[in-house]
């Protein structure tokens, strides 16, 4: 069966910031008809069905891409409230709280203290950031001097407090610092340490004996590392990144208990969630995709995972490869082809581009849309989408690429694209594309690409640069990277010196300006949300006028209550719509 336009457009990030306590799983999960995360329940080895706990929207804004907004807390609930960013507490049985409001700041990255009856925060304003504790009794700062704060985590015996703080230029995937701290019985912190590896540290946690444990890139991938007054020592050596980029706060993608391991590595860019227990390693799923967050409990082991043939799921892992499925979708009976893994040499010798190949049923030519995706740094995995999906039973082809600067592949290459973003990009997706050409029915005169935030930019950059691609939409893209520059937010103000370099450079390698350069009319979508803080609103105006003055067409649709990223369900259909019809329409004789 064909997909509907509404089962086309739903997103695949629906459940999400998976925790656990003594009797009960928590995570939120997307509401299907406000596109909304809702906080939700369920009481382990009990007979009920799980039930949302929270019905409002729950979410940070810290960074402007949030994570870690709630907490279980001594049997009920800590949550930042999305619309004001006031930390809210529902007590077991007992009514909703508000422990913190302030209009002018954001709560994110929710450590429980229980010990103290007390939640640890992120606390940002428009003067920074610093970590507070936040009780009924009100708010107390316990750490601040440094740019930016992650992941606190307090030991079992509510003892020691550990973080991750990074300092402008760097973004926390470059340049960033573990500490650890004494916890006093009023709660302030004695005795700090930090540890700088050199690189970049990310998600630490303690296990039962308070070893401190977190993931280090320094050997050149994601690996997790034992911290130690002495050496500190590795306890998985594969050489393959551990956890993904660490865009958001309170992410868990690996647990350290007495008597079993859970953690995933990526190959290829697919996770596998592995367990090891009495020094026995078992690899968990039946498909490599995507692991999304991992908590351990008494009661269980809890992954939210994506594969190939099923959307977002969270699975409780029992013996012997079992597993129960307590939320998200059951395995789909699919129709379209999966993912098939694709690369091609670029840059120096022995340097690939690579990226998942879906194809089409057809014997003839088809046309192709490419797609890229944001960050630079973030990813994409052959994981069950809708919109791929429904794009194939329109009869395209998809391409979803991993450029130079891609996360999951390991520190080298995601470096790569030191100073060379709007140059390697451009020539990976380029590169990449002659290779499906080659293996293919492709149609060369009707290939279109496709680009989400960052990935906007190399779209339209390809577009500027290459003849290959007949048309472009960019979702929320950066146009102009030297007024984004300017303009944009505290937590990625130094990261376009890093990907581009001078104001020279940051002007001229903007698609703004390759237009003006380009000596062929352009044809372009321009999706963009009103409220959008990261990439304004102001910057795809400008890039769609620059495209008309220079005898090109640019179509722009414009939600005004949408942020970086189009979240509700009629907009996103109503966005899937035009943008087949932009390809249709043009170049499919539809």
């Amino acid at each position: 069966m064909k997909l509907t336009l509404a089962e086309a457009a739903a997103p695949t990030d629906t459940l999400a910031e998976l925790q656990c306590d003594a009797q009960a799983v928590y995570w939120l999960a997307r509401c299907p008809n406000a596109g909304v995360m809702q906080l939700w329940q369920w009481l382990a080895n009990g007979s009920a069905s799980p039930h949302c706990l929270v019905e409002e929207a729950v979410g940070s804004r810290v960074n402007q891409y949030g994570g870690g907004s709630y907490i279980p807390l001594l049997g009920g609930v800590a949550w930042v409230r999305q619309h004001d960013q006031s930390l809210m507490y529902r007590p077991q049985g007992g009514t909703d709280q508000c422990w913190q409001q302030h209009s002018q700041a954001a709560y994110g990255g929710l450590c429980a203290d229980p010990k103290r009856g007390r939640v640890i925060a992120v606390e940002e304003d428009t003067h920074g950031q610093r970590l507070v504790a936040i009780s009924p009794q009100g708010r107390q700062v316990i750490k601040e001097g440094a740019d930016f704060y992650g992941a606190p985590v307090i030991s079992d015996d509510g003892s020691r407090l550990a973080w991750v703080s990074w300092s402008l230029p760097h973004m926390p995937w470059q340049r960033s610092q573990l500490n650890v701290a004494t916890l006093t019985s009023l709660g302030q912190l004695e005795n700090s340490q930090q540890w700088d590896f050199g690189a970049a540290v990310s998600q630490p946690q303690f296990d039962p004996h308070n070893a401190l444990i977190c993931m280090s890139d320094h050997p050149g991938w994601w690996q997790p590392w034992q911290v130690s007054l002495t050496t500190p020592r590795c306890l998985s050596s594969t050489p393959v990144d551990h956890i993904t980029t660490p865009w958001q706060l309170g992410e868990r993608q690996h647990a350290w208990r007495e008597e079993r391991q859970l953690y995933c590595q990526l190959h290829q860019g697919a996770a596998q969630l592995y367990r090891c227990t009495g020094g026995q390693e078992e690899a968990l799923l039946d498909e490599p995709g995507r692991v999304a967050s991992i908590a351990v409990a008494e009661h269980g082991d809890y992954a939210i995972v994506q594969s190939a043939t099923t959307g977002a799921q969270l699975i409780r892992l029992g013996e012997n490869r079992s597993r129960r499925c307590l939320a998200g979708q059951p395995p789909l009976a699919l129709t379209t082809a999966t993912a098939q893994w694709l690369e091609a040499p670029v840059g120096h010798a022995g340097e690939t581009v690579h990226g998942f190949f879906y194809p089409t049923r057809s014997d003839d030519d088809a046309p192709l849309i490419v797609r890229v995706h944001g960050g630079p740094t973030a990813a994409t995995y052959p994981i069950y989408d809708p919109l791929v999906a429904y794009w194939q039973q329109q009869g395209f082809h998809v391409l979803d690429i991993n450029p130079r600067g891609s996360g999951n592949f390991g520190r080298r290459y995601r470096e790569c694209l030191a100073g060379q973003w709007g140059i390697s990009d451009t020539e990976d997706v380029v590169a990449l594309v002659h290779a499906a050409s080659q293996r293919y029915h492709i149609d060369q005169q009707r290939c279109f690409i496709r680009g989400q935030s960052a990935g906007g930019f190399t779209a339209l950059n390809a577009l500027a640069a290459s003849r290959l691609f007949a048309a472009a939409t960019s979702l929320y893209g950066v146009t102009d990277a030297l007024t984004l520059a300017s303009k944009t937010h505290r937590f990625e103000s130094g990261y376009l010196g890093w990907l581009i370099g001078d104001e020279t450079q940051l002007a001229q390698r903007s698609p703004a300006y390759k237009v003006t350069r380009c000596t062929r009319p352009l044809q372009a979508l321009f999706i963009q949300g009103g409220k959008d803080a990261v990439v304004v609103p102001e910057q795809t105006h400008a890039m769609a006028r620059h495209i008309e003055h220079h005898g090109g067409e640019a179509q722009t649709l414009l939600f005004d209550n949408e942020s970086h990223g189009i979240r509700h369900p009629h907009a996103r259909q109503t966005m899937l719509d035009r943008e087949l019809a932009f390809y249709q329409q043009r170049f499919c004789g539809a």
